[in-house]
């Protein structure tokens, strides 16, 4: 048994009780208008087969042995009938550096949308890599990844095949330790990695740190006026913690113009998703929101969309399953609404004014350190102004926090999660 698998399994357990690399097409991605038919699809965008080597299959496995048997886990064709089952409408198998899953014939589904990927391990932290097909991704890609500029020749690489690269649970598990310069040209931040709770300061072999992560991603991503959507991953490895840390948990949703990898990649790129700590079929949350200028021509967007900043915004966001639960709107960092939510489908309006090169967005608690129940990727301030006449002082308010600690331990971990 290795050390680092035995964390690995202690830490699931614990769980249970630069700019410019960016490609025009992607860019283009963002301003494009949302299709009429657009919808919200529920998915998965990181789940694990047996094929992981931090993964038992059984006495044949080609990678793991018999004396980590309670890494048992799941066959591609297993997850993806969990994923159906949970209500999914999409799910991306991605396993350890390896992609034979994807030509199985048990990879295929009537139901989902199956988006072709895998997890690659740099020398620095780990990455979902995602296609539109497989065909694009015949194998994995290089590995010379080691430094800055490895990390930008990978980036390169999938945004050449039109392919989307999500930077992983970066303050946990395999922490990642690029310069945060470097890493802007990544497409999405994984904030949200299995379970809210597993961090140090809660259960010390615990480190999915979440509550550090989505911080670390505002501070250093959005605070940069680097726009990127915050996804999430259930990072399911094994049976023995599926019941907590299943396929779904945490659901990505994605505002798609259809039910293709491309639409669902375009939809990521473009920032229109949230996160949600459960699936559909186990009624997770989901929460939305729109913003709609109250001048000119009443500009209307959504999630990932634009408003002029100084100028009054009318902001609705709807929570569908968060009976109980309590909302909060962040406005560049800053907590500028709290409301309980008392029916389970429920639209609550309030009224902002964005400052300049700021962003607003959404989340849904029981405890706003501790316990998130969602959260949702921002609305932009625009380069352009509101008009003079319209313009206001920004909406401010408290600083928003996770906790009293957002401090990461020193550890090392090299090329398994």
């Amino acid at each position: 048994m290795t050390a680092l698998s035995r964390r690995r399994f202690l830490q699931l357990a614990a769980g249970v009780g630069a700019v410019s690399a960016v490609p025009a097409w992607r860019s283009a991605a963002a301003a494009r208008p949302i299709a009429p038919g657009a919808r919200w699809m529920a998915g998965d965008f990181h789940v694990h087969t047996v094929l992981s080597h931090d993964v038992w299959s059984g006495p044949n496995d080609d990678n793991t042995g018999i004396e980590e048997f309670y890494t048992w886990g799941w066959t591609a064709g297993e997850q993806i009938l969990n994923a159906e089952l949970r209500g999914l409408d999409f799910v991306a198998i991605t396993d350890h550096d390896r992609v034979e899953a994807l030509r199985l014939p048990e990879y295929k589904s009537s139901k989902l949308v199956l988006v072709p990927g895998y997890e690659h391990s740099l020398s620095g932290g780990h990455a979902g890599i995602f296609m539109r097909s497989v065909s694009d991704l015949p194998t994995i890609l290089r590995k010379d990844n080691k430094g800055a500029d490895g990390l930008a020749r990978l980036i390169s690489q999938v945004h050449e095949r039109h392919g989307m690269m999500v930077l992983n649970h970066p303050k946990g598990g395999a922490l990642w330790t690029y310069p945060t310069p470097g890493s802007h040209a990544v497409d999405a931040v994984e904030v949200w990695n299995s379970q809210w709770l597993q961090r140090h300061d809660v259960f010390p072999i615990s480190e999915s740190n979440n509550h550090v992560s989505i911080d670390w991603w505002e501070r250093e991503f959005l605070g940069r006026g680097v726009r990127r959507a915050a996804v999430g991953g259930s990072d399911n490895h094994w049976r023995s913690t599926f019941e907590a840390q299943g396929v779904g948990q945490p659901t990505t949703w994605v505002l798609a113009a259809a039910r293709t990898p491309a639409a669902i990649i375009e939809a990521v790129q473009a920032g229109r998703t949230a996160v949600s700590w459960q699936p559909p079929a186990l009624l997770g949350p989901q929460v939305t929101m729109t913003a709609t200028e109250l001048y000119g021509d009443y500009r209307k967007t959504t999630i990932g969309g634009e408003v002029r900043p100084l100028g009054p915004v009318g902001v609705t966001v709807r929570v569908r399953n968060g009976l109980g639960h309590r909302l909060r709107l962040i406005s560049t960092g800053q907590v500028i609404d709290t409301f309980l939510v008392g029916a389970p489908d429920l639209k609550h309006t309030t009224y902002v004014v964005l400052p300049e090169r700021g962003w607003l967005r959404a989340e849904l608690y029981q405890d706003p350190g501790y316990v998130m129940t969602a959260v949702t990727s921002a609305i932009f301030a625009a380069v352009e102004k509101a008009p003079p006449r319209t313009r206001g002082e920004a909406t401010v308010g408290p600083p928003v926090g996770y906790g009293h600690d957002l401090t990461v331990p020193e550890v090392s971990v090299c090329c398994g999660h």
